[in-house]
């Protein structure tokens, strides 16, 4: 029986000392042409599934890059659309600050007219408050005016009553 070091070095001389052993195996088919007519189609068919493979690899290849670039195509549009929603977004807060602000000077100006308004309102019945009361005090003095010359003409009147009424007296007697 081998010890299991034994088979290891056996196994060992027949690795290296194959190749020369096929090597001029090998080289005497390679001389007959029939054999050759086989290497060839052998060779042919090889070169044809190399072939073969090489093109399997490039379109395989070939639908990876057109995976990745509608991959990448798929994530630009994307982000451009983000990027327009964004914007539509920030438009339309633009928007709608701005017809706010413009609401609120409406609103301002609106409030500033009523207060005006109001004022002039207001001056407008003290005005009439005091267009009253001045008529009122006119005609007073009016009054007062009217009486103090009636009470005068009275005086003028019953002065000249008593005047002719002394003359009469005088006359008479």
């Amino acid at each position: 029986m081998m010890r299991s070091g034994g088979w290891n070095r056996m196994l060992l001389a027949l690795v290296l000392a194959a190749p020369w052993e096929m090597g001029g195996a090998a080289l005497a088919q390679a001389t007959d042409p029939a054999q050759l007519e086989t290497l060839g189609r052998i060779q042919d068919s090889q070169d044809q599934r190399r072939l073969a493979l090489e093109a399997a690899q490039q379109q395989a290849a070939r639908a990876t890059q057109q995976r990745q670039e509608r991959l990448r195509r798929q994530a630009a549009d994307s982000a451009a659309r983000i990027a327009a929603a964004r914007n539509s977004r920030s438009d339309a807060e633009w928007q709608d600050d701005r017809r706010y602000k413009e609401a609120s000077r409406e609103l301002e100006l609106k409030e500033e007219q009523l207060k005006l308004k109001m004022l002039e309102t207001r001056a407008s019945r003290e005005d009439d408050v005091i267009k009253a009361d001045l008529a009122r005090k006119q005609a007073e003095t009016d009054r007062v005016i009217q009486t103090s010359q009636g009470d005068a003409k009275l005086k003028a009147d019953v002065g000249t009553a008593a005047r002719m009424a002394q003359r009469h007296w005088w006359e008479s007697n």
